[in-house]
Protein backbone atom coordinates (compact mmCIF):
# COMPACT_ATOMS: atom_id res chain seq x y z
CA UNK A 1 0.00 0.00 0.00
CA UNK A 2 0.94 3.34 -0.32
CA UNK A 3 1.79 5.74 2.72
CA UNK A 4 -0.23 9.19 3.69
CA UNK A 5 1.89 11.74 2.76
CA UNK A 6 3.40 13.63 6.22
CA UNK A 7 3.85 17.16 5.88
CA UNK A 8 6.49 19.39 7.98
CA UNK A 9 5.15 23.30 8.47
CA UNK A 10 7.27 25.36 10.59
CA UNK A 11 6.55 28.84 11.81
CA UNK A 12 9.51 30.85 10.79
CA UNK A 13 9.31 34.40 12.18
CA UNK A 14 11.72 36.13 9.46
CA UNK A 15 8.62 37.99 8.34
CA UNK A 16 7.42 39.41 11.73
CA UNK A 17 7.76 43.20 12.64
CA UNK A 18 10.47 44.35 15.63
CA UNK A 19 11.54 48.10 16.09
CA UNK A 20 14.66 49.15 16.00
CA UNK A 21 15.76 45.63 14.00
CA UNK A 22 18.30 46.35 11.43
CA UNK A 23 16.20 43.11 9.37
CA UNK A 24 12.95 42.59 10.89
CA UNK A 25 11.96 46.33 11.47
CA UNK A 26 11.34 47.59 7.94
CA UNK A 27 8.12 49.02 7.50
CA UNK A 28 5.97 48.24 4.59
CA UNK A 29 8.10 45.01 4.75
CA UNK A 30 7.38 42.66 7.31
CA UNK A 31 4.20 41.82 9.02
CA UNK A 32 2.89 42.59 12.85
CA UNK A 33 3.46 40.05 14.82
CA UNK A 34 0.15 37.84 15.66
CA UNK A 35 -0.47 35.74 12.66
CA UNK A 36 2.11 32.63 12.43
CA UNK A 37 3.23 31.68 8.65
CA UNK A 38 3.96 28.52 8.01
CA UNK A 39 6.61 27.68 5.95
CA UNK A 40 6.73 23.83 4.36
CA UNK A 41 9.79 21.92 4.83
CA UNK A 42 9.08 18.09 3.78
CA UNK A 43 11.37 18.20 1.39
CA UNK A 44 14.17 18.47 3.63
CA UNK A 45 12.55 16.48 6.13
CA UNK A 46 14.87 13.42 6.62
CA UNK A 47 12.72 12.18 9.92
CA UNK A 48 10.51 12.72 12.08
CA UNK A 49 9.97 10.75 15.32
CA UNK A 50 6.86 11.78 18.30
CA UNK A 51 6.15 11.06 21.38
CA UNK A 52 2.77 11.74 22.79
CA UNK A 53 1.03 10.38 26.28
CA UNK A 54 1.57 8.62 29.67
CA UNK A 55 2.82 5.49 30.53
CA UNK A 56 -0.09 4.33 32.69
CA UNK A 57 -4.11 5.67 34.01
CA UNK A 58 -2.52 6.19 36.94
CA UNK A 59 0.20 8.79 36.02
CA UNK A 60 -0.17 12.58 34.53
CA UNK A 61 0.48 13.14 30.80
CA UNK A 62 3.88 14.17 29.99
CA UNK A 63 4.56 16.83 27.96
CA UNK A 64 4.68 15.72 24.54
CA UNK A 65 7.36 15.72 22.18
CA UNK A 66 8.92 16.08 18.20
CA UNK A 67 11.85 15.42 17.13
CA UNK A 68 12.73 16.45 13.18
CA UNK A 69 15.92 15.82 11.17
CA UNK A 70 16.64 17.99 8.51
CA UNK A 71 18.64 18.12 5.40
CA UNK A 72 20.89 21.35 5.74
CA UNK A 73 23.22 20.89 3.11
CA UNK A 74 22.42 24.31 1.69
CA UNK A 75 22.67 25.86 5.25
CA UNK A 76 19.25 26.98 5.10
CA UNK A 77 18.77 26.53 8.39
CA UNK A 78 21.84 27.22 9.91
CA UNK A 79 20.76 30.40 12.03
CA UNK A 80 24.60 31.84 11.72
CA UNK A 81 23.85 31.82 7.81
CA UNK A 82 23.57 35.28 7.04
CA UNK A 83 22.75 34.59 3.20
CA UNK A 84 20.13 31.45 4.22
CA UNK A 85 16.30 31.18 3.40
CA UNK A 86 15.33 31.42 6.82
CA UNK A 87 17.84 33.85 8.19
CA UNK A 88 16.59 36.13 11.46
CA UNK A 89 13.80 33.63 11.69
CA UNK A 90 14.86 30.57 13.22
CA UNK A 91 14.67 30.80 16.97
CA UNK A 92 13.35 28.96 19.41
CA UNK A 93 9.15 28.78 20.14
CA UNK A 94 8.51 28.43 16.63
CA UNK A 95 5.28 27.06 16.01
CA UNK A 96 5.36 23.58 14.53
CA UNK A 97 2.31 21.42 12.71
CA UNK A 98 2.97 17.75 11.53
CA UNK A 99 0.24 16.17 9.94
CA UNK A 100 -0.74 13.40 6.84
CA UNK A 101 -3.18 13.15 4.49
CA UNK A 102 -4.19 10.25 2.32
CA UNK A 103 -7.05 11.91 -0.01
CA UNK A 104 -4.26 13.70 -2.06
CA UNK A 105 -3.87 16.76 0.46
CA UNK A 106 -7.69 17.86 0.28
CA UNK A 107 -7.53 16.96 4.21
CA UNK A 108 -5.08 16.52 6.76
CA UNK A 109 -4.97 14.98 9.80
CA UNK A 110 -2.83 16.43 13.13
CA UNK A 111 -0.24 14.07 14.14
CA UNK A 112 1.53 16.87 15.99
CA UNK A 113 1.35 20.50 17.15
CA UNK A 114 3.81 22.08 19.59
CA UNK A 115 6.44 24.36 19.49
CA UNK A 116 10.43 24.37 18.85
CA UNK A 117 13.15 23.85 21.82
CA UNK A 118 16.30 24.05 20.17
CA UNK A 119 18.04 24.12 17.08
CA UNK A 120 21.19 21.60 16.52
CA UNK A 121 23.65 22.15 13.54
CA UNK A 122 24.78 18.20 13.15
CA UNK A 123 28.18 18.70 11.19
CA UNK A 124 29.19 14.86 10.62
CA UNK A 125 31.58 15.88 8.32
CA UNK A 126 32.68 18.73 5.78
CA UNK A 127 30.34 17.52 2.95
CA UNK A 128 27.27 17.07 4.84
CA UNK A 129 25.12 19.13 7.50
CA UNK A 130 21.83 17.97 8.69
CA UNK A 131 19.82 20.11 11.85
CA UNK A 132 17.82 18.57 14.83
CA UNK A 133 14.70 20.16 15.87
CA UNK A 134 13.54 19.15 19.52
CA UNK A 135 9.76 20.25 19.81
CA UNK A 136 7.56 20.07 22.79
CA UNK A 137 3.89 20.77 22.87
CA UNK A 138 2.17 23.39 24.80
CA UNK A 139 2.16 21.60 28.26
CA UNK A 140 5.80 22.71 27.87
CA UNK A 141 4.38 26.54 28.30
CA UNK A 142 2.34 25.42 31.58
CA UNK A 143 5.91 23.70 32.93
CA UNK A 144 7.60 26.59 33.11
CA UNK A 145 4.99 29.18 34.45
CA UNK A 146 4.86 29.52 38.12
CA UNK A 147 0.99 30.37 39.93
CA UNK A 148 2.13 33.10 42.79
CA UNK A 149 -1.01 33.07 45.81
CA UNK A 150 -3.49 32.73 43.11
CA UNK A 151 -7.27 31.89 44.60
CA UNK A 152 -9.57 29.60 42.55
CA UNK A 153 -13.08 29.09 43.65
CA UNK A 154 -14.67 25.94 44.52
CA UNK A 155 -16.40 24.79 41.61
CA UNK A 156 -16.51 21.33 38.73
CA UNK A 157 -13.24 20.63 37.76
CA UNK A 158 -13.46 21.94 34.15
CA UNK A 159 -14.22 25.31 35.52
CA UNK A 160 -11.23 25.18 38.62
CA UNK A 161 -9.21 24.13 35.54
CA UNK A 162 -10.33 26.95 33.59
CA UNK A 163 -9.41 29.30 36.48
CA UNK A 164 -5.82 28.22 36.41
CA UNK A 165 -5.89 29.06 32.79
CA UNK A 166 -7.01 32.54 32.91
CA UNK A 167 -5.01 33.83 35.41
CA UNK A 168 -2.57 36.27 34.11
CA UNK A 169 0.51 35.23 35.05
CA UNK A 170 -0.21 32.07 33.17
CA UNK A 171 -1.52 33.87 29.64
CA UNK A 172 -2.15 30.45 28.00
CA UNK A 173 -3.83 31.00 24.34
CA UNK A 174 -3.86 27.71 23.09
CA UNK A 175 -7.48 26.77 22.28
CA UNK A 176 -9.11 24.20 25.10
CA UNK A 177 -11.47 21.27 25.08
CA UNK A 178 -12.45 21.50 28.42
CA UNK A 179 -15.63 19.52 30.03
CA UNK A 180 -17.75 20.15 33.08
CA UNK A 181 -15.72 17.12 35.46
CA UNK A 182 -17.63 15.04 38.15
CA UNK A 183 -15.90 16.18 40.84
CA UNK A 184 -16.18 19.32 43.10
CA UNK A 185 -12.63 21.27 43.54
CA UNK A 186 -12.33 22.86 46.67
CA UNK A 187 -11.23 26.54 46.94
CA UNK A 188 -7.32 26.70 46.90
CA UNK A 189 -4.97 29.17 47.16
CA UNK A 190 -2.14 28.20 44.89
CA UNK A 191 1.23 28.83 44.80
CA UNK A 192 3.54 26.00 42.38
CA UNK A 193 3.89 24.94 39.22
CA UNK A 194 0.97 25.64 36.98
CA UNK A 195 1.00 22.15 35.14
CA UNK A 196 1.49 20.40 38.31
CA UNK A 197 -1.49 22.47 39.85
CA UNK A 198 -3.61 21.35 36.87
CA UNK A 199 -2.39 17.76 37.11
CA UNK A 200 -3.27 17.58 40.66
CA UNK A 201 -7.06 18.72 39.80
CA UNK A 202 -6.72 16.32 37.30
CA UNK A 203 -5.88 12.91 39.65
CA UNK A 204 -8.46 14.56 42.40
CA UNK A 205 -11.05 13.70 39.52
CA UNK A 206 -9.52 10.99 38.17
CA UNK A 207 -10.66 12.61 34.58
CA UNK A 208 -7.37 13.44 31.82
CA UNK A 209 -5.31 16.29 30.38
CA UNK A 210 -3.58 16.40 27.67
CA UNK A 211 -2.76 18.35 24.88
CA UNK A 212 -4.33 16.65 21.97
CA UNK A 213 -2.54 16.55 18.71
CA UNK A 214 -4.06 19.23 17.16
CA UNK A 215 -2.52 21.67 20.11
CA UNK A 216 -5.97 21.90 21.89
CA UNK A 217 -5.60 21.71 25.72
CA UNK A 218 -7.61 18.78 26.26
CA UNK A 219 -10.00 17.89 29.36
CA UNK A 220 -11.79 14.79 30.08
CA UNK A 221 -13.82 14.31 33.29
CA UNK A 222 -13.62 10.98 34.55
CA UNK A 223 -16.63 9.40 32.92
CA UNK A 224 -15.49 10.05 29.53
CA UNK A 225 -12.41 8.20 30.06
CA UNK A 226 -14.41 4.83 30.73
CA UNK A 227 -14.30 2.31 28.13
CA UNK A 228 -16.71 3.05 25.55
CA UNK A 229 -17.32 3.51 22.65
CA UNK A 230 -14.95 1.40 20.25
CA UNK A 231 -12.95 3.48 18.09
CA UNK A 232 -10.69 0.79 16.35
CA UNK A 233 -9.99 -2.72 16.36
CA UNK A 234 -6.28 -4.24 15.64
CA UNK A 235 -6.61 -8.08 14.76
CA UNK A 236 -3.62 -11.04 13.77
CA UNK A 237 -6.29 -12.26 11.50
CA UNK A 238 -7.03 -10.71 8.90
CA UNK A 239 -10.25 -9.47 9.43
CA UNK A 240 -9.48 -5.77 10.89
CA UNK A 241 -6.66 -3.71 11.16
CA UNK A 242 -3.32 -5.57 10.91
CA UNK A 243 -0.19 -5.20 13.60
CA UNK A 244 3.59 -5.49 13.77
CA UNK A 245 3.43 -6.09 16.68
CA UNK A 246 1.66 -6.63 19.93
CA UNK A 247 2.91 -6.77 23.87
CA UNK A 248 1.62 -8.44 26.94
CA UNK A 249 2.77 -8.13 30.35
CA UNK A 250 2.11 -9.26 33.73
CA UNK A 251 4.22 -8.07 36.36
CA UNK A 252 3.69 -5.72 39.81
CA UNK A 253 3.64 -2.19 38.38
CA UNK A 254 -0.04 -1.82 38.23
CA UNK A 255 -0.49 -3.68 41.55
CA UNK A 256 -1.59 -1.44 44.66
CA UNK A 257 -3.82 -2.85 47.43
CA UNK A 258 -3.40 -0.29 49.77
CA UNK A 259 -4.40 2.93 48.83
CA UNK A 260 -3.87 6.05 50.87
CA UNK A 261 -5.22 9.44 49.95
CA UNK A 262 -5.75 12.86 51.52
CA UNK A 263 -7.04 16.25 50.76
CA UNK A 264 -5.65 19.95 51.44
CA UNK A 265 -7.10 20.12 55.35
CA UNK A 266 -8.80 16.68 55.45
CA UNK A 267 -8.60 13.26 57.17
CA UNK A 268 -6.62 10.58 55.21
CA UNK A 269 -8.93 8.06 53.45
CA UNK A 270 -7.74 4.67 52.93
CA UNK A 271 -8.86 1.69 50.93
CA UNK A 272 -7.01 -1.70 51.08
CA UNK A 273 -7.84 -5.15 49.74
CA UNK A 274 -6.91 -7.89 52.48
CA UNK A 275 -6.98 -11.06 50.01
CA UNK A 276 -4.05 -9.29 47.55
CA UNK A 277 -1.89 -8.07 50.51
CA UNK A 278 -2.27 -11.78 51.18
CA UNK A 279 -1.08 -13.22 47.74
CA UNK A 280 1.41 -10.23 46.75
CA UNK A 281 2.50 -8.17 50.00
CA UNK A 282 1.15 -4.62 50.80
CA UNK A 283 1.40 -2.56 47.43
CA UNK A 284 0.92 1.07 48.40
CA UNK A 285 0.18 3.77 46.75
CA UNK A 286 -0.35 7.81 48.12
CA UNK A 287 -1.01 10.65 47.79
CA UNK A 288 -1.89 13.64 50.08
CA UNK A 289 -2.33 17.20 47.55
CA UNK A 290 -6.05 16.32 46.63
CA UNK A 291 -8.21 19.16 46.34
CA UNK A 292 -11.30 18.36 46.53
CA UNK A 293 -14.05 19.28 48.80
CA UNK A 294 -14.72 16.30 50.76
CA UNK A 295 -13.58 13.33 52.58
CA UNK A 296 -16.36 11.19 50.98
CA UNK A 297 -15.04 12.23 47.58
CA UNK A 298 -11.14 11.31 47.92
CA UNK A 299 -12.47 7.45 49.54
CA UNK A 300 -14.32 7.59 46.32
CA UNK A 301 -11.13 7.84 44.65
CA UNK A 302 -9.23 5.37 47.03
CA UNK A 303 -11.60 2.37 46.08
CA UNK A 304 -11.77 3.64 42.30
CA UNK A 305 -7.57 2.80 42.38
CA UNK A 306 -8.26 -0.15 44.63
CA UNK A 307 -10.50 -1.50 42.07
CA UNK A 308 -8.63 -1.26 38.86
CA UNK A 309 -5.35 -2.44 40.55
CA UNK A 310 -5.65 -4.44 43.67
CA UNK A 311 -5.32 -7.90 41.31
CA UNK A 312 -2.65 -8.66 39.19
CA UNK A 313 -3.90 -9.76 35.41
CA UNK A 314 -2.34 -9.89 31.74
CA UNK A 315 -2.46 -6.48 30.07
CA UNK A 316 -2.02 -5.31 26.70
CA UNK A 317 0.75 -2.73 26.83
CA UNK A 318 1.52 -1.84 23.18
CA UNK A 319 0.76 -2.18 19.48
CA UNK A 320 2.76 -1.24 16.89
CA UNK A 321 0.99 -0.84 13.46
CA UNK A 322 3.00 -0.20 9.91
CA UNK A 323 0.89 1.60 8.12
CA UNK A 324 2.47 0.21 5.04
CA UNK A 325 0.46 -2.55 5.63
CA UNK A 326 -3.23 -0.39 5.72
CA UNK A 327 -5.99 -0.14 3.40
CA UNK A 328 -6.24 3.57 2.91
CA UNK A 329 -9.31 3.82 5.01
CA UNK A 330 -7.45 2.15 7.51
CA UNK A 331 -5.05 4.61 7.28
CA UNK A 332 -7.35 6.77 8.04
CA UNK A 333 -8.35 4.98 11.15
CA UNK A 334 -5.05 5.02 12.40
CA UNK A 335 -4.74 9.09 12.08
CA UNK A 336 -8.01 9.49 13.68
CA UNK A 337 -6.80 8.08 16.68
CA UNK A 338 -6.29 9.99 19.90
CA UNK A 339 -5.07 9.63 23.64
CA UNK A 340 -8.20 8.11 25.99
CA UNK A 341 -10.06 6.56 22.94
CA UNK A 342 -10.98 2.61 23.39
CA UNK A 343 -9.45 0.19 20.76
CA UNK A 344 -9.79 -4.08 20.96
CA UNK A 345 -6.94 -5.78 20.39
CA UNK A 346 -7.15 -9.04 19.24
CA UNK A 347 -4.32 -12.03 19.09
CA UNK A 348 -4.04 -15.81 18.38
CA UNK A 349 -1.38 -16.61 20.56
CA UNK A 350 1.59 -18.77 19.26
CA UNK A 351 0.65 -22.64 20.44
CA UNK A 352 -2.77 -22.05 20.73
CA UNK A 353 -5.62 -21.97 18.50
CA UNK A 354 -8.12 -20.05 20.79
CA UNK A 355 -8.19 -16.22 19.56
CA UNK A 356 -7.74 -13.51 22.65
CA UNK A 357 -9.21 -10.02 22.39
CA UNK A 358 -9.41 -7.64 25.04
CA UNK A 359 -10.44 -3.73 25.14
CA UNK A 360 -7.89 -1.15 25.76
CA UNK A 361 -7.69 2.33 26.77
CA UNK A 362 -4.90 4.38 24.09
CA UNK A 363 -2.45 5.74 27.04
CA UNK A 364 -0.20 7.01 24.56
CA UNK A 365 1.14 7.87 20.46
CA UNK A 366 4.56 7.47 19.11
CA UNK A 367 5.42 8.10 15.09
CA UNK A 368 8.20 6.96 13.96
CA UNK A 369 8.48 8.67 10.31
CA UNK A 370 10.82 8.43 7.16
CA UNK A 371 10.73 9.26 3.63
CA UNK A 372 10.10 5.24 2.91
CA UNK A 373 8.51 3.94 6.36
CA UNK A 374 5.69 5.21 9.01
CA UNK A 375 5.02 3.01 12.12
CA UNK A 376 2.72 4.26 15.47
CA UNK A 377 3.35 2.47 18.71
CA UNK A 378 0.62 2.91 20.38
CA UNK A 379 0.79 2.40 24.54
CA UNK A 380 -2.22 0.82 26.52
CA UNK A 381 -4.21 0.32 29.43
CA UNK A 382 -5.72 -3.04 29.52
CA UNK A 383 -9.52 -2.26 30.06
CA UNK A 384 -10.18 -4.70 32.52
CA UNK A 385 -8.28 -2.19 34.45
CA UNK A 386 -10.39 0.62 33.95
CA UNK A 387 -13.87 -1.00 32.94
CA UNK A 388 -16.80 -0.07 34.52
CA UNK A 389 -20.66 -0.61 34.27
CA UNK A 390 -21.90 1.23 31.10
CA UNK A 391 -25.83 0.95 30.95
CA UNK A 392 -27.59 -0.18 27.94
CA UNK A 393 -23.96 -0.76 25.90
CA UNK A 394 -23.88 -4.62 24.13
CA UNK A 395 -20.27 -4.38 24.51
CA UNK A 396 -19.48 -2.92 28.22
CA UNK A 397 -23.24 -3.08 29.78
CA UNK A 398 -23.06 -7.16 30.66
CA UNK A 399 -23.11 -7.94 34.35
CA UNK A 400 -20.54 -9.84 36.18
CA UNK A 401 -17.84 -8.45 33.53
CA UNK A 402 -17.28 -4.56 34.92
CA UNK A 403 -17.27 -2.55 37.79
CA UNK A 404 -18.96 0.27 39.35
CA UNK A 405 -17.93 3.40 39.03
CA UNK A 406 -18.55 6.64 40.18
Amino acid sequence: MGLPAVRVRIGFNQDVLELDDLIRGKLDFNKLAGTVVYTDVTSKTLSVSTNRGRSRDVDNFTVGSATISLDNLDARFDPTNASGAYYGGIEPLMAVIIDATIDGGSNYKPIFTGFVNTWIVNYPNSADSTVTVTCSDAFMKLANTQLNSQSVSSALTGAFINSILDNASVAFSPDRSIETGNSTMASQTLSENTLSAIQTAEFSEQGAVFIAKDGVFTFKERHSTYPSTISATFSDDGSDLPYNRMDQILGNDFLYNNVRLKREGGSEQTASNSASQAKYLIRTFSRQDLFNNSDADVLDTANLILAKYAEVDPRFSDVEVDLENLTTGQQGTVLDLECIDTVKVEITPVGTSAQVSRFSIIDGIQWTITPNEQKVTFLTSDSSDVQFLILDSSTFGLLNTGKLGY
